[in-house]
């Protein structure tokens, strides 16, 4: 017998939400790849995402994001992910819900809990000083390479 599974957008036009385990590192250290579970809610009818909000879109190149939205313009808003360092401008068309509730650990959790609020208003004052960290971890990483490429060099020659 044939399964017949409803997409993302199908399923929240039609019960108003959709749960999922999350895949990928960009929300981390929030949500974990393939371990923990997000519930999304459809934004309300004349509802419009706000800054905070861990959005679901789709993008062009057809796959689903979730990432954070940072601040909300006349036509688009800007996200990023928790453990990403780049920008990202999402047309509101292509928003489909944002995260209300999610489990970790088996443990369920409200994005309008107090905890919550506290780990997104520390992430976000803390992102100065982790993309210097990223930064220089980026460049040594690319100096000890050299270094090993310039040690190879050397050996060959002898």
């Amino acid at each position: 017998m044939m399964e017949n599974r409803l997409s993302i957008e199908e399923q929240l036009k039609k019960e108003g939400f959709f749960v999922s385990t999350t895949a990928g590192y960009s929300m981390w250290p929030m949500l974990r790849n393939r371990r923990d579970r997000v519930i999304i809610r459809a934004y309300a009818e004349n509802e419009t995402p706000k800054i905070n909000d861990l959005a679901l879109y789709h993008r062009s190149d057809g796959k689903y994001v979730l990432h954070r939205i940072l601040w909300v313009k006349p036509t688009h808003c800007i996200a990023r992910g928790d453990n990403t360092f780049f920008l990202e401008k999402v047309k509101y068309k292509t928003i489909l819900g944002r995260v209300t509730e999610f489990y970790r650990n088996d443990k369920h959790h409200t994005t309008d809990s107090f905890l919550y609020r506290l780990y997104v208003w520390a992430w976000r004052i803390l992102f100065p000083a982790r993309f210097v960290c990223h930064a220089c971890k980026m460049i040594f990483h690319k100096l000890l390479s050299r270094a090993k490429r310039l040690v190879k060099k050397i050996i060959k020659k002898k």
